[in-house]
């Protein structure tokens, strides 16, 4: 009994520290540039696709992992559960499971080249592991590096694996697939920053120059809803356009709508917390942003969840 409640607790713990919370905001991360690329569905009975699917979430795990290891202590009293599955399955079991990660998400990148030809995908999965290490471990750690967190953030999360994915299936990805990716990244890089203002005070105590402690509490969540905003009226209107172009019915443009309405509530709902905490004093100013981050999953989920749903009418209701 004992060897099972250990090897629960491994599973529970190993989960954990992949923060698979994030994954229903990754399926889409993946499948849009898919289905504004794809002209046949078949792509998805091929192993290729899948082996490119693994290489995708072994990725993103590996910067889980990573990033729990490198802020197990500074999580202790915000986010305990993190550290706690950090300390129980043990330094250096972590640093393994990193590891594995990256070499098993290397040795199917070799793999998928030389299956489809496509040697942009070995030097993508080298440099999106090395990005995602950089990114939590000093002595780079971009984090910490002011601005360069909203690089990272915009590249590194969203531009970056929607091209990777994209390459997956096609030699040459069209135009709107990564016109979407860099539409798309820069609004959830908008609403990531309210997420990360939550951290602000304690990135302030550790001395962690992230962008929000970089430029201030009230001027980041300002620059979160210019963001979030500038990136949602070049989204819609880069869909409005791939719609266009693809002669897509006129009943069929309702698929836009979902997107209209995420997009909208979500950019009204930064707009209002830059607007209340803008003359606050800073102790109420971080308990009101604390408040308003916990909806920060809906936001990302909904306007990801709604683009997916954008990107599928145009592949299955296109003419051309």
């Amino acid at each position: 009994m004992r060897l099972v409640e250990r090897l629960l607790r491994f599973v529970s713990y190993s989960l954990r520290i992949r923060r698979i919370e994030y994954r229903v905001a990754e399926i889409p991360i993946l499948l849009i540039p898919v289905f504004l690329t794809i002209t046949d569905v078949n792509v998805f009975r091929l192993w290729t696709f899948w082996e490119g699917v693994i290489i995708f979430f072994l990725m993103f795990a590996f910067g889980d992992l990573v990033n729990c290891l490198a802020d197990r202590d500074l999580d202790a009293v915000y986010k305990p559960k993190l550290t706690e599955a950090v300390y129980g399955l043990g330094l250096n079991n972590v640093r393994w499971q990193a590891g594995l990660s990256a070499v098993a998400a290397l040795a199917l990148a070799v793999d998928l080249s030389i299956r489809t030809q496509r040697w942009l995908l070995l030097p993508g999965t080298l440099l999106g592991l090395v990005t995602a290490y950089v990114y939590s471990v000093p002595p780079i750690r971009l984090k910490g590096r002011g601005l360069w967190q909203l690089a990272f953030y915009w590249l590194g999360l969203f531009v970056s694996p929607m091209s990777f994915s994209a390459f997956v299936v096609a030699d040459n990805p069209p135009w709107e697939t990564y016109a979407v990716a860099l539409a798309y990244g820069w609004v959830q890089t908008g609403v990531l920053l309210v997420n990360t203002a939550e951290d602000y005070p304690e990135d302030k105590h550790e001395n962690i120059q992230t962008a929000i402690v970089a430029m201030g509490l009230q001027m980041g969540i300002f620059v979160a809803s210019l963001i979030a905003l500038s990136g949602t009226c070049v989204l819609l209107s880069v869909i409005c356009g791939v719609f266009a172009s693809r002669h897509v019915p006129s009943m069929a443009w309702l698929g836009i709508v979902p997107l209209g309405v995420a997009t909208i509530g979500t950019n009204a709902s930064i707009l209002s917390l830059a607007t209340r905490i803008r003359r606050k004093e800073l102790p109420d100013a971080i308990t009101t942003v604390k408040r308003s981050a916990r909806f920060v999953p809906a936001w990302i989920t909904s306007v990801a969840l709604a683009t997916l749903v954008a990107a599928l009418v145009a592949h299955f209701a296109r003419r051309t």
